[in-house]
């Protein structure tokens, strides 16, 4: 197996925990009352992975940071097609703190289309970052 397909076949395990993430979000919506806090974690991890994924398929060493501005600063060069994928999800990075810690979660104000339109977002970069990974 070439260096670039092993680099295909890690970004998919990658990608493919993004979309277990993005499942988990859609599930945690869809209950009555919908967990909203919880929700929004996994789509910033589901947008966390994504483009780890794109790093790990341009043969990029992956930063160990949660922030995804930061990782979008790496991302957007190397797949500049993505670029307005890779930005629509960076803005989820407080979901990725502020949602796991009482003292932080009451500023974030999560309502329920916050999240159908991050699920909307990342179904659409999951899809595109799969068609130019492939």
């Amino acid at each position: 197996m070439s260096g670039i397909d092993a680099r295909r076949g890690e970004a998919a395990r990658w990608f493919a925990k993004a979309g277990e993430d993005r499942r988990s979000a859609e599930l945690l919506l869809a209950d009555d009352p919908p967990l909203l806090h919880p929700a929004a974690f996994h789509c910033q991890q589901a947008g966390e992975k994504l483009i780890k994924g794109l790093l790990v398929a341009a043969g990029q060493t992956i930063p160990k940071s949660h922030d995804l501005w930061r990782l979008a600063a790496l991302a957007v060069p190397l797949y500049p097609q993505l670029a307005a994928d890779i930005e629509a999800v960076s803005d989820f990075t407080p979901w990725g703190t502020g949602t796991r810690y009482p003292d932080l979660e009451a500023d974030l104000g999560i309502v329920p289309q916050d999240i159908r339109d991050a699920l909307d977002r990342l179904k659409r970069f999951h899809g595109n970052a799969m068609t130019v990974v492939d």
